[in-house]
């Protein structure tokens, strides 16, 4: 009786063993069914995301600046087969659904906008079961209106300050050295002229209180003397320069011209200190006294003539002599 009992007891524990191992077996069954089907419809662990609803794509990749009317792109990556997208412009209008046909793939679309502002551009996946994931962080795209709309280098602001059309290319500031400062300043008073318009190293105000023409600066020479600027100036615009300027003490003297040579008087002391030759500038060392040289040569023969004249050495007649008989 008690054999019985023990083999009954080892019964039922083999039963339940087995039961367990059936359990396990099924679930491995399943496991394996399940995946294999994920495998065969080739649905990875993105794919599994982005069919839940709570899937927030990453922005897309583009200009985040422009103008109006111009058509930029923007890329999307995605490893989703058989997934949609879909683009917010953030204009009120979006993109088709594209479809994703390969592993690894780029969506690209274009998109123009028609007025200025800042827009959100957006980007949401529909999966193959239809269910849309929320849509992404925005890329923000600003359209601003270009700051030369005629594209002729001059910043709208500063042409409409002057009164001058932005539009019009062939409407801008005047600007005689093309330095990008006006010659003038502004009609509302924001910007300030250039102070030397021909960029010839004088102001304009010493130009026209010198008399040479603050717009012109083939009037103007700029010299250095010792390591100083000092400025050689045409005021009649006849190729001469008959001014001579002196920065540093603001002194102005006249030149003389002689054979091409310009001769300076920095100092105005009514001599001259320096002489100015196809760009060379030498010392003055004085000119050489010829008129002393000939009246040199004149007198001292004279004189040389009346002394021996005084000797008794010369004589202006001749002495007779009588012989006696």
């Amino acid at each position: 009786m008690l054999r019985k009992i023990c083999s009954l007891n080892k019964y039922k524990k083999n039963v339940k063993f087995n039961f367990i191992i059936f359990l396990f077996t099924m679930f491995l069954v399943v496991f394996v069914i399940f995946f294999s089907f994920i495998v065969l419809l080739n649905l990875n662990k993105n794919i599994c995301v982005t069919a839940s609803s709570s899937y927030i794509p990453t922005p897309p990749i583009g200009n985040t600046t422009g103008d109006i009317n111009v058509e930029y792109e923007y890329i999307f990556y995605t490893s989703s087969i058989g997934s949609n997208w879909r683009f917010d412009w953030g204009d009120g209008s979006y993109s088709d659904w594209t479809e994703v046909e390969e592993s690894d793939s780029y969506i690209s679309q274009n998109h123009s906008w028609k007025s200025y502002g800042e827009y959100n551009v957006r980007i949401k996946n529909k999966n193959i079961y239809n269910q849309e994931s929320q849509w992404s962080l925005p890329l923000i795209v600003n359209i601003t209106s270009p700051s030369d709309l005629d594209k002729d280098g001059w910043n709208n602001k500063i042409e409409e300050s002057y009164k001058k059309d932005p539009k019009n290319p062939n409407d801008y500031p005047l600007d005689t050295d093309s330095d990008g400062i006006p010659d003038d300043n502004s009609d509302d008073g924001k910007y300030t002229g250039d102070l030397d318009d021909d960029n010839d190293g004088l102001s304009d105000l010493i130009e026209k209180l010198l008399g040479s023409n603050p717009k012109d600066n083939n009037d103007v020479l700029n010299i250095i003397i010792l390591g100083k600027n000092y400025y050689l100036i045409d005021t009649n615009n006849d190729g001469d320069s008959n001014i001579f300027y002196n920065s540093q003490t603001n002194i102005q003297t006249k030149t003389s011209i002689k054979d091409g040579r310009i001769y300076l008087d920095i100092n105005n002391d009514k001599s001259w200190d320096y002489i100015y030759f196809k760009g060379i500038i030498s010392k003055y060392e004085g000119e050489f006294p010829w008129i002393y040289l000939i009246i040199l040569f004149i007198i001292v023969p004279i004189a040389i003539v009346i002394i021996l004249f005084k000797k008794g050495i010369l004589f202006l007649y001749e002495e007779e002599y009588i012989k006696e008989k």
